[in-house]
């Protein structure tokens, strides 16, 4: 760990705040974890390091070059903020949310990001039916209807990714209501 993060850790730790603190092999620098935040302390500016942790999934960057008061209170209110998970589960289907990919029962479902977006829409209300509408404002951030299939179509798309070679179908339509996520078979399922 770095010399320059003793005054942070201090403040932290006379604010309460207990820090879990992992070295880089490799690297200047160190991965601190209070709460669920994940900060790296970056030993020197370095925008394009700082550009990659945050696209890994990195809560926030601080280092010597910041102000310690500074570091010391983004840290705090980070650790105090809840944070999504980075996986989500919903049956058999598994999200890795930072880095946008899905999978069933460990296989590996190639999405485009439209795709994606939706069935994370879904999938954030398992066995929900969401209308067209919710999904045209959620999706694709219209709040009118633009008379297109593209909704449908995209839902079938989906759901030959998600749904081919398994047993059981996940996607469902609801007549006069709008698709659902199962997550797990229905009862009058027949196989």
């Amino acid at each position: 760990m770095e010399a320059d993060f003793v005054p942070v850790a201090r403040a932290l730790a006379a604010r309460g705040l207990a820090l879990r603190i992992a070295s880089l092999a490799g690297e200047r620098g160190a991965l601190v974890k209070a709460g669920n935040a994940v900060i790296l302390w970056q030993a020197v500016d370095d925008p394009g390091a700082r550009v990659l942790a945050f696209e890994r999934g990195i809560h926030d960057v601080v280092g010597p070059w910041m102000d310690p008061q500074e570091a010391t209170a983004r840290i705090m209110r980070l650790a105090m903020a809840p944070f999504e998970p980075a996986r989500l589960q919903v049956g058999d289907l598994e999200f890795a949310l930072i880095d946008r990919t899905v999978a069933r029962a460990g296989r590996s479902i190639p999405l485009l990001a439209r795709e994606y977006a939706l069935l994370l829409y879904l999938a954030r209300r398992p066995g929900e039916a969401v209308s067209r509408r919710s999904l045209l404002e959620a999706v694709w951030r219209i709040d009118f209807d633009p008379g297109t299939n593209s909704v449908e179509v995209h839902v079938s798309r989906l759901r030959a990714k998600l749904d081919r070679d398994f047993e059981w179908p996940m996607l469902r339509t609801l007549k006069g209501q709008g698709y659902l996520l199962q997550p797990r078979p229905a009862a009058d399922d027949q196989f």
